[in-house]
């Protein structure tokens, strides 16, 4: 009996290695908090590309984190977020534990500029979904292009990735549209999304990776 103990004793490391390196990763993708922003009901091209440089340095609103923590599982969480303030600012309210939170500038929403079309008024919205329209089919390249923002997502991602593999439960604050191509890009890298939350302010992804 003494050295079926004892087997097993020595056995126990080797199988609490096996378990831990066996375990799926995890990563959570969630959007940050809406941001504080005054846009009037029209405005021009001008005033449109304004509105939008201020939007990376405006705070964002107050928000209850319980919805989206309630969304992610796990008592240990390595937390990151993209460099830009409301992403920084929503993983800070959602984790006000964590000593510190990363942030890199390869997590940051592509960088997108308005349309220049002269004397027409049009909502703020239908000038960030016009903008990014051209910007789809490669028309509107005045800042980052679509092709240099797939390379860039394909860095993120290689990042994310990595991050995933250090810590196996991820999560990052970052923007909608990288969000929305991070997904796609992990399923085809073999991740599996076990939640899809679209790409509305504080909504939460959940993917899983089998090693």
């Amino acid at each position: 009996m003494s050295r079926i103990i004892i087997f097993i004793l020595f056995l126990l490391p080797a199988i609490f290695a096996y378990s831990q390196e066996n375990q799926p990763l995890v990563i959570y993708l969630v959007r940050h908090a809406p941001v504080d922003l005054n846009k009037p009901v029209l405005c021009s091209s001008y005033k449109a590309e304004k509105i939008l440089d201020s939007y990376d340095r405006q705070p964002v609103e107050n928000f209850d984190p319980t919805p989206v923590l309630q969304k992610i599982e796990g008592d240990q969480v390595s937390v990151y977020s993209s460099g830009l303030l409301r992403a920084m600012q929503t993983a800070a309210v959602l984790f006000p534990e964590q000593d510190s939170i990363q942030a890199f500038t390869l997590f940051n929403e592509y960088d997108l500029s308005i349309v220049s079309i002269p004397v027409l008024p049009l909502p703020y919205k239908a000038w960030t979904v016009m903008s990014r329209f051209f910007w789809a089919i490669h028309l509107n390249k005045k800042d980052e292009s679509r092709t240099e923002a797939t390379r860039r997502m394909k860095q993120a991602t290689d990042l994310l990735v990595a991050l995933a593999e250090k810590d196996k439960t991820t999560v990052l604050v970052a923007h909608g549209f990288l969000i929305s191509d991070l997904r796609r890009e992990l399923k085809k890298r073999g991740w599996t999304i076990i939640l899809n939350g679209g790409n509305k302010n504080l909504a939460v992804s959940k993917l899983i990776y089998q090693p």
